[in-house]
Formats: C-alpha cells, sequence, structure tokens
C-alpha cells in the first residue's frame, strides 16, 4: 500500500501541517515503505491531489493534514475509489470529526495512523456537495459562515472563533422560517415553522467542540436530525451550555430523528453549512450515503505491529 499526505499549511495556526514533515520523513526512513507527501497551495487542490492518486487505482491510504476543511476536501476526492482509504491528521483549529473517538490524540501518531485500520462509515450528500461530519440551516450555519472570518486572526482558536460569531449572530434577529420533510425510520415527518436551526449529523461535534449530536453513529447507516425551535435570545443563553455539552436532547424546543433524508426549503435563501464549508439556497437536501468512505482508526499498539512489520521485512532481505 502507498502512503500519500496531503498537507494543508493553511489550516490551524503558524502552518502546523509542515512541522509533521520531519516526523513522517523519519518514520518511513526507518520502516521503509512507498510513500509521497503533497503541500496545498490553494483551497480545492487537496481534492485534486487525492482523486490523482487515488485514480492509480492500486491500494491507497491518502492522509488529509489540517483541519475539518481538509479532511472534507480530501474526502471528496477519494470517495468513490475502492481502492482508497481516507486518514486524518489532525492539525486544524477545531478537529471536530476526531473528537468521536475516545483517544482523539492517537490521530497526530504518524506510526498509529500507518498502522490502523480502516473501517466503513457513512457521509452525507447536501446539494452535491459530501460531509463526512454535520451539516446544517440557521442560526448554526450563520455562525460558521461568519466563523471562517474570525478563525484566521491572531490567538483566536477554533472554538473562540465560533464563540465569537455566535455573539455576533446573537445581536440580530433569529429564527427563520422553514418547512422540513424528513424520510425517517418511522415513516415521513413533516414540519413547518419558525426554526433556530435544523441539522443533519454523521459525526457528532462540530463549532470547535459544540456536542451538537451525542447520539449519532458515523456507521449506522442513517443520519440523526436535530430541530431546534425558535426561542427567545434570553433562553438562548440559558441552554447554551448545555447545548455545548450535548445535554440538549430532552428540552422542549428540541426534537430528534433519525433517518435517510431531510430537505430543508424557505422562501428566502438561508446559508447551508457542510462540516464548516458554507453556501446559499432555498431549498437544501441532506442525504446519507451508506458505508461512502473507509477511514483509518489509529492502531491502539502500533509498536508491537511494527514489530511484526520488521521481522517481516527481515525476512524478505534475507530471501
Amino acid at each position: 500500500m502507498r502512503h500519500v499526505f496531503i498537507l494543508n499549511p493553511a489550516a490551524g495556526k503558524h502552518q502546523s501541517a509542515l512541522t509533521i514533515i520531519p516526523e513522517i520523513e523519519a518514520f518511513f526512513k526507518r520502516y521503509p515503505m512507498q510513500y509521497a507527501i503533497h503541500t496545498t497551495t490553494a483551497p480545492g487542490e487537496a481534492t485534486e491531489m487525492a482523486r490523482t492518486e487515488a485514480a492509480k487505482g492500486d491500494a491507497v491510504r491518502v492522509y488529509a493534514c489540517g483541519g475539518d476543511g481538509t479532511l472534507l476536501e480530501v474526502a471528496s476526492g477519494v470517495v468513490g475509489f475502492d481502492n482508497a482509504e481516507l486518514a486524518c491528521i489532525p492539525c486544524g483549529s477545531g478537529n471536530d470529526f476526531v473528537r468521536l473517538w475516545p483517544e482523539e490524540t492517537r490521530f497526530r501518531d504518524i506510526a498509529a495512523q500507518v498502522m490502523g485500520t480502516a473501517q466503513k462509515l457513512d457521509a452525507i450528500r447536501c446539494n452535491g456537495k459530501l460531509s463526512l461530519n454535520l451539516c446544517s440551516m440557521g442560526l448554526d450555519a450563520n455562525i460558521a459562515d461568519r466563523m471562517a472570518q474570525y478563525k484566521h486572526l491572531p490567538l483566536v482558536s477554533g472554538s473562540m472563533a465560533y464563540n465569537l460569531a455566535l455573539v455576533k449572530e446573537f445581536c440580530r434577529p433569529i429564527g427563520q422560517k422553514m418547512k422540513i420533510v424528513m424520510d425517517t425510520v418511522g415513516g415521513k415527518v413533516e414540519r413547518e415553522g419558525e426554526y433556530l436551526f435544523a441539522l443533519a449529523a454523521n459525526g457528532q461535534y462540530y463549532g470547535g467542540g459544540y456536542h451538537g449530536a451525542p447520539l449519532s453513529q458515523p456507521d449506522d447507516g442513517v443520519l440523526d436530525f436535530i430541530l431546534i425551535k425558535k426561542i427567545s435570545h434570553l433562553r438562548v443563553l440559558t441552554i447554551l451550555g448545555k447545548y455545548k455539552r450535548g445535554e440538549h436532547m430532552d428540552l422542549d424546543c428540541c426534537e430528534s430523528f433519525r433517518g435517510t433524508s431531510m430537505t430543508v426549503s424557505a422562501e428566502k435563501p438561508l446559508v447551508y453549512n457542510t462540516d464548516g464549508e458554507c453556501d446559499h439556497a432555498t431549498q437544501v437536501e441532506f442525504s446519507v450515503l451508506p458505508s461512502a468512505i473507509s477511514f483509518v482508526v489509529p492502531a491502539a499498539s502500533p509498536d508491537e505491529l511494527l514489530k511484526n512489520y520488521e521481522i517481516s521485512e527481515n525476512c524478505q532481505f534475507a530471501t
């Protein structure tokens, strides 16, 4: 298997993706395998790089070295290629998708990633776009849209950028008229009224650590739909902490469903968010793509696996 690292120096702070290059080179010097390192120079380039590598047809593991945006770009390049696996080395400001795993620090361990195993995960199709994590319309999408203005400011972390955007949006009227149609596990469900936001989730965390969909699992073949009805500004303040901790599911303003698709319509164009990437539309469909991605989960004991690799390599050299 080839190992291809796609680094986004614009992700996070201080070009953190570039700091892992010596670690990558040192690892493959000790454990010879076929590998390559590519560095992006423009938005969208990671998708083209990943697609080019996957299209070669042999077994390849492509590592997204950046933030959630970089991960989404690389995933968009490898989706549809059965020979390609997706790995994530988080170097961004939020790194929300990998929060799903209890030992997320292993995702920064090159050895653990190279010796990790891939598992099939679902994805979301959102008006022709791909999402691995969460999509939304309403207040959350407005915040994500504004968050992009703040996250590259000096000393501003992913969570701080989210909070700044939240304060800005909070100073405006909240709640938007939506018509929502869902295909759920219990049948078709329709809702219409003023909503704070509508969320379609494959992962659990977004916005730099907000636990918006605490029951979502990315390998169960369905999405979690979270609807929050319009509430007062004051009540938003009282439930914000609960929402960040994932304790909002029993609130009277919250409804949750599990299903395969959700269509949200509005009279005026609304912002919709796909893993932090934002666009505008009057109608958006979120649908599940079952088992769409082979995603690498880092090995728990990479050193033991590498011992076996060394023995195997020594035997090959001996013959």
